[in-house]
């Protein structure tokens, strides 16, 4: 596995991808009252994380994840947090199947409805199959309830990795930036859903 795949390793979320990225999945304690929730620390997770194998990434990473943190309104601390946060990226080498075609394919010919003429005719095609690897990474974001050791809230997305290194720190920013939202989106739902049972 080589550092560049790691480097543009993701998960927001998991996700076979090619021209659009997928949509994050989440997985939460819905009775979690994250609105308690103000201050976080990091957890270190140096055997998942590209601390080591790629600091460039992992400092992009953990920038991005802290400004969403300030966003939704937490402060990180180094001591006696609410909660904790990690990451955890890793990559898979997949395989597709692709064809090319070469040659004639098929024609129109003969009367039309605008004058000209329809029809059909074939000419010799020549299709070659070839194996094409291409890698996928997984970014999978955890937040853990500091005084219950409790897992509270989890993103994942999956996406094939671009070679070039710009274009996949583009994609890693994006993404955790979908993972935030969608949690963001899905607590406020919840929110409202309480309010609206304390008042029946």
């Amino acid at each position: 596995m080589n550092a560049k795949s790691l480097a543009a390793a993701l998960a927001l979320s998991a996700i076979a991808l090619s021209a659009h990225a997928q949509k994050p999945r989440i997985q939460w304690n819905s009775q979690y009252d994250f609105d308690a929730v103000e201050t976080f620390a990091w957890q270190q997770t140096p055997e998942t994380s590209l601390e080591s194998r790629n600091p460039f990434m992992h400092s992009l990473i953990k920038n991005t994840i802290e400004a969403e943190l300030a966003t939704s309104g937490l402060t990180q601390v180094e001591t006696n947090p609410d909660v904790y946060v990690n990451y955890h990226a890793s990559t898979t080498t997949e395989v597709q199947l692709r064809s090319d075609s070469y040659g004639y394919g098929f024609g129109a010919y003969g009367m039309g409805t605008w004058g000209g003429y329809y029809g059909m005719s074939a000419g010799p095609v020549s299709t070659t199959t070839r194996v094409v690897e291409y890698e996928k990474g997984t970014l999978v974001v955890d937040i853990w309830d500091a005084a219950a050791k409790e897992l509270v809230w989890r993103g994942e997305v999956t996406d094939t990795l671009p070679d070039n290194p710009q274009k996949a720190e583009k994609l890693v920013v994006k993404a955790i930036g979908k993972m935030a939202a969608q949690g963001r989106k899905l607590w406020a739902k919840e929110v409202e859903r309480r309010e609206d049972a304390s008042n029946e």
